[in-house]
């Protein structure tokens, strides 16, 4: 990953000031439309992913499965969602290429257990709130393996979804391209910021590790975060998706202080080469990119 220069506008005033720069700002998360076939990883699909589910500052760690999961869940409910209570889904169109409903009834029993405290406009005071909130809300699974399952989402994160502004436009076929979940979450991330005038963002290391869900106590490291999952989640979101990101690592002597985030579109050329690459087999995709990924420093005491 090399380096290049960056737009330099800021905007002192947090993502509340460049979101109103993304227009038409009257335009809510919910006036977006689910697209295509989302729950069927052979075909072409739109997902809509409101900006308070994707800037979390905290999850339960869920896995690849569970993610791309809730992501189909969500995009079946989309476009009732704010008039539609329970939604249903048969079981056999979220579990894939797999002939069983095993790993969908564990996943079930961890997204209802699962939580996330995120910060959103608070629609009864108008301010700025943390919640904490259950991503699934009571469900039921019908026993038959060619069953529905129906499922609700909680009434406080309905709440916060109905009145977003910003969200994630999630090309499925990426998605179910994407084999890791730190991809996944870092192609929300930038999805969710590709069409804003700036083109990077800062967050503190414990911020950026939340919102690619590393679990509390694993990669505590910087250098562990840094191999195992940074440089990983950068290489593949760099040979499958739509754009090129980059991440510096800022610097005050010898610690990491906050970690930089751009993102740049493709060329013409560089998006045929993705798209080139997500139709072949996933057999020699590593041996196949040539390039080397690194998390460029700067110290910001020099």
């Amino acid at each position: 990953m090399n380096s290049r220069t960056i737009d330099t506008t800021t905007y002192p005033d947090g993502f509340e000031e460049y979101e109103r720069a993304k227009l038409p700002s009257r335009l809510r998360a919910t006036d977006m439309k689910v697209t295509g076939e989302p729950l069927d990883p052979t075909n072409m699909g739109r997902i809509i992913k409101p900006r308070e589910l994707v800037d979390i500052i905290e999850l339960t760690p869920l896995n690849r499965s569970e993610t791309i999961l809730y992501n189909q869940l969500l995009a079946n409910a989309w476009n009732n969602i704010r008039t539609q209570p329970i939604h249903k889904v048969l079981k056999a169109s979220l579990r894939g290429t797999h002939e069983s409903n095993d790993r969908l009834e564990l996943a079930f029993d961890k997204l209802m257990g699962a939580w996330a405290k995120i910060r959103a406009r608070d629609p009864q005071t108008n301010e700025m709130a943390t919640f904490r909130v259950h991503l699934l809300g009571t469900n039921k699974e019908e026993d038959r393996d060619d069953g529905y399952f129906y499922y609700t989402f909680p009434p406080d994160l309905l709440a916060v979804i109905q009145q977003s502004k910003a969200w994630a436009t999630i090309k499925s076929h990426i998605m179910y391209a994407l084999r890791s979940k730190y991809s996944i979450r870092l192609y929300e991330m930038v999805e969710r910021r590709i069409g804003l005038m700036k083109q990077y963002e800062d967050f503190s290391v414990d911020e950026f590790r939340a919102m690619l869900g590393v679990p509390e106590g694993k990669l505590d490291r910087f250098a562990d975060f840094n191999k195992h999952c940074l440089k990983p989640a950068l290489a593949e979101v760099n040979q499958l998706t739509d754009f090129t990101v980059e991440v510096m690592a800022i610097k005050k002597g010898r610690t990491v202080e906050k970690l930089r985030l751009a993102w740049f579109k493709k060329s013409p050329s560089q998006l045929r080469a993705a798209h080139d690459e997500r139709e072949k087999s996933r057999v020699g995709r590593q041996a196949r990119w040539h390039g080397s990924v690194e998390v460029i420093t700067f110290d910001t005491n020099v």
